[in-house]
């Protein structure tokens, strides 16, 4: 193997482990969540009393399981996307695109660390009404998810750098994702 795609098959070895702890917490959340709404909504119908911290807690799981489930689908390429021009132009140069495009995925993450480092800052002290839980906890996803979106990032840019550099040297050899 190439010694310049070694370091991403170590990232990729790293990010397969997140990425399974990520959908086992994706699973959990969304159970937790469906039972919590229909319990709420059981109770609102039946018993005519509505839950307080029903609402809070599917709110902070939702929360989570948008980031959560949005660092997933940049871990596998599943984000929407138009590749009518990509298609059309050669490899080298949908690569060097390819590049161009998680640089700009990390700068556009990077901001998003900074926004909600700013927000868990500003309400840190701060508790949720129903269940006097801390007010950042449903910020701290953007963080986290953050995180885990370089990480991942880095690893498909390093890959797709990899390759692009053994194109220039004539090395037509695939590499997976």
């Amino acid at each position: 193997m190439e010694k310049l795609l070694i370091v991403p098959k170590m990232l990729g070895k790293l990010n397969l482990a997140i990425m399974k702890v990520v959908r086992w917490l994706l699973v959990v959340t969304m159970i937790v969540l469906v039972v919590v709404v229909f319990y709420a909504v059981l109770s609102r119908m039946v018993l005519n009393a509505s839950i307080a911290w029903a609402e809070e807690l599917t709110r902070i799981l939702f929360i989570w399981l948008v980031f959560m489930g949005a660092v997933l689908a940049l871990h596998t390429r599943g984000h929407l996307g138009l590749t009518i021009i990509i298609d059309r132009i050669s490899p080298k140069k949908q690569l060097f695109l390819d590049i161009i495009g998680w640089i700009l995925i990390i700068l556009v993450t990077y901001a998003m660390i900074n926004g909600g480092t700013r927000i868990v800052e500003v309400v840190k002290s701060s508790r949720t009404p129903a269940l006097g839980l801390p007010g950042h906890l449903k910020y701290l996803a953007v963080l986290v998810a953050g995180y885990l979106m370089i990480l991942t990032s880095a690893e498909h840019l390093l890959m797709s750098v990899g390759k692009f550099v053994n194109s220039l040297r004539g090395k037509n050899e695939e590499v997976e994702n």
